[in-house]
């Protein structure tokens, strides 16, 4: 006889093993999976809600259950349903083994299924949703593949996805999705795409210079950019104490006035828009590219001057205002609403690595974009043993 639900244990512990192992995609399987399982229920189902559900809970179990009913009884249209019998299983008198769904409003076409239905149903529909995901990126790289720019990138790509796991890892799939996404509403790059780069950008000039000139130069992500905004140029700034991202500006800007750093640069976010910045505390220099050809809003000209400013007087200097100065810092132009993120990115890859800035072209900025997936899954790849570098 099978358990009645406990609250207290990982919920897909409450479906048979043999139904966890033989009815739903198995999780740790790559994305090619998703496609080749054959047992998904036929369609969504509309079952009927009863004034009460007492009468649909059962204290027995089903009987010689058949697993391939699960094809039949699809997941409800209604998410209010399953809510409902969870709550009510949960707040049951008595442990509860079966429950009972009605397929019509007058409640005469019943079907009685395990109490364990209900999470089945919820795993279900994740996996559904992570197929659809997967296939919105698998098209975008189906309707690239025959440029000759990404015949190449999209066959690393494909050979990644062969081994990465279809409900993700270190990375969220949402991530990867974000890239290959055909909507221009959902394939701006987030925060942790540009951090995550930057990150990998800092390794590679690590890799390239000796670490008493690498260390020289820090590669800053968003909350280190926006902390000196928010410290600088506001009148009203927030309390430093017991503030990590205060602490850990405080520990740059020692290093800094010791003199043993020369810049920090990074992408930055304005309100809808990636910039890229690098301060060459050195020379009092802010270094500022826009894909839109903008110059540096008021704000931040000012929160980066007076950082400057402070850290001169701390390490003796004393420079003035005016000698703070805004330079042009090499940068690609975008001539759509979204490709803002890559721009910046590039821009802060031209200057430290020597990266050729990004064209405009629609073919270029789809090859950024694979390269951005490639460095995700090759630094987050699960089956090491079988995976070999894309970049060949």
């Amino acid at each position: 006889m099978s358990s009645p639900i406990d609250l207290t244990e990982d919920p897909v512990d409450q479906i048979p093993p043999d139904i966890v192992r033989d009815w739903l995609p198995t999780v740790n399987e790559a994305v090619k999976h998703l496609f080749t399982f054959n047992r998904y229920p036929k369609h969504k189902m509309h079952y009927f809600l009863p004034p009460t559900l007492d009468p649909m809970l059962h204290e027995d179990s089903v009987l010689d259950f058949d697993p391939s009913t699960l094809l039949q009884f699809g997941p409800p249209t209604n998410p209010s349903i399953p809510k409902a019998y969870h709550d009510a299983i949960k707040s049951a008198p008595h442990p509860i083994y079966s429950v009972t769904f009605s397929l019509d409003p007058t409640f005469k076409e019943l079907v009685r299924l395990p109490f364990w239905i209900i999470t089945y149903w919820r795993e279900m529909e994740s996996a559904l949703s992570y197929r659809m995901k997967w296939e919105t990126a698998l098209e975008w790289l189906q309707s690239h593949s025959e440029s000759p720019a990404t015949i190449g990138r999209c066959r690393d790509l494909m050979m990644a996805l062969s081994f990465f796991p279809w409900s993700g890892n270190n990375i969220s799939v949402e991530n990867i999705g974000t890239l290959f996404a055909s909507s221009s509403a959902k394939c701006c790059l987030t925060t942790w795409h540009v951090d995550y780069m930057i990150k990998h950008m800092s390794s590679q000039y690590q890799e390239l210079h000796e670490p008493e000139i690498s260390g020289r130069h820090i590669f800053a992500n968003m909350d280190m950019l926006d902390t000196i905004v928010k410290f600088y140029g506001t009148p009203h700034t927030p309390d430093k104490t017991g503030n990590p991202l205060w602490e850990h500006l405080a520990s740059v800007e020692n290093q800094i006035i010791l003199g043993k750093v020369d810049s920090v640069g990074g992408a930055h976010y304005l309100p809808g828009h990636w910039v890229s910045v690098i301060l060459d505390v050195q020379r009092g220099h802010i270094l500022f590219g826009c894909s839109l050809g903008r110059p540096i809003p008021r704000l931040e000209r000012n929160a980066f001057t007076q950082w400057m400013l402070r850290l001169s007087q701390k390490s003796g200097r004393n420079i003035g205002t005016d000698s703070v100065l805004v330079r042009h810092l090499p940068t690609g132009y975008q001539d759509d609403s979204v490709s803002c993120g890559l721009f910046a990115l590039n821009a802060i890859g031209h200057h430290y690595l020597g990266h050729q800035l990004l064209p405009t072209n629609q073919i270029s900025l789809v090859c950024a974009r694979m390269d951005i997936a490639l460095d995700l899954l090759n630094g987050n790849i699960v089956c090491q043993y079988h995976y070999t570098s894309f970049h060949t």
